[in-house]
């Protein structure tokens, strides 16, 4: 029996409360393939691999500080 039908065979095995929860993890891991309309394309790719790699000025802690000091009650 191959990796593939001993997990198939465990997650049969599951209430399906725990399946679901699992089911919600793997979608997740195949979000792209299971919905491709919503995947990035080559050129988002590319841009995000470019910010990425270059991400520009980064706030100081005093920056950080006194924006989040604007929200404090």
């Amino acid at each position: 029996m191959g990796k593939f039908a001993k997990v198939t065979s465990a997650l049969e095995a599951l209430p399906e409360a725990r399946r679901e929860e699992i089911a919600a993890i793997i979608e997740t891991l195949f979000h792209g393939n299971l919905h491709p309309e919503s995947a990035l394309s080559d050129e988002q790719i590319a841009d995000l691999r470019e910010h990425l790699a270059n991400p520009g000025p980064i706030a100081s802690d005093d920056e950080v500080e006194a924006f989040f000091a604007r929200f404090k009650a």
